[in-house]
């Protein structure tokens, strides 16, 4: 902890943590410290997030992933060292701003296919992809998109292996989490459903959607209404910011939210794409 010198007064609240700009002594490196404030390391939620930070860790640095510094648990409080991104998150920027330029959206996907590649192919799944967890590393000039983003936030990652918990953002889930959320409300448990890595790929179609048309496709006054809303296969484009995305765009958004899981693509798989293929060449 003695190697950080933290400001006074934090740029980011949440319910339960503050986020303050730092100094890595050390290095003189501008980091970003989260403070969660008042949990136990016993609490689940912590244990859930203090487990998917190891995993991260474990998985080595990467240029589209947030790195992690530092976990310190020091007088009842939980500091979490990372990297500072100061351009904010992408759905800050999408709201300021609107729908992104599809050249723009190929080359900030590639970087998230990237980093989701890195994770999946050690054994990770983030399970909560959305554009408020992916950050800009630099702001963009004014009038000028975002150029490099990572993804952020382990507090839902673990391993890839199946499981049955029904987490995540509820407009960003995958049919077979919706399908775990809706058989809960029913039934009162998640039944016989299992998924795995794959509904990364089907939240990230979801975030390239955001990204292109500056909206979400699936939306409810209550987190069921949303998972049914999903669940009825649907991906809609009748919204006047799609006449200006060229059909190729679409096909791809498609192609990450394939509704079957089993038939949906990997993430370096999806990097194959012609859309992003032919985006990168041109």
């Amino acid at each position: 902890m003695e190697r950080y010198d933290l400001r006074h007064y934090p740029f980011a609240r949440t319910v339960c943590s503050a986020v303050y700009l730092c100094v890595d002594k050390l290095t003189g490196k501008q980091l970003a410290a989260k403070v969660l404030s008042g949990r136990s390391p016993n609490d689940r939620r912590v244990r859930r997030l203090l487990h998917g930070l190891q995993m991260v860790s474990r998985a080595g640095p990467h240029p589209n992933l947030i790195s992690v510094h530092g976990v310190y648990n020091v007088d009842e409080k939980i500091y979490i060292f990372m990297d500072y991104a100061r351009g904010g998150n992408l759905l800050g920027y999408i709201k300021q701003r609107g729908p992104i330029p599809e050249r723009i959206v190929v080359c900030l996907t590639r970087q998230l296919l990237d980093g989701l590649t890195h994770l999946h192919s050690r054994g990770i799944m983030h399970r909560d992809i959305k554009a408020e967890n992916i950050l800009i590393l630099e702001p963009a000039e004014k009038g000028k998109p975002p150029t490099r983003v990572c993804i952020c936030d382990y507090g839902f990652t673990t391993s890839s292996n199946p499981t049955n918990d029904c987490v995540g953002s509820p407009e960003y889930c995958a049919p077979e989490i919706a399908l775990i959320g809706v058989t809960q409300d029913v039934a009162g448990d998640e039944g016989d459903h299992w998924y795995g890595e794959k509904c990364d790929i089907w939240s990230l179609g979801v975030t390239v959607y955001a990204m292109l048309s500056g909206m979400l496709p699936f939306t409810g006054d209550t987190p069921t209404h949303v998972f049914k809303s999903i669940l009825q296969g649907r991906v809609p484009f009748s919204a006047p910011s799609w006449r200006a995305v060229s059909e190729e765009g679409k096909q791809f958004v498609l192609y990450l939210m394939t509704f079957d899981a089993s038939s949906r693509p990997s993430a370096r798989e999806a990097l194959a794409h012609p859309w992003l293929v032919a985006q990168e060449k041109a």
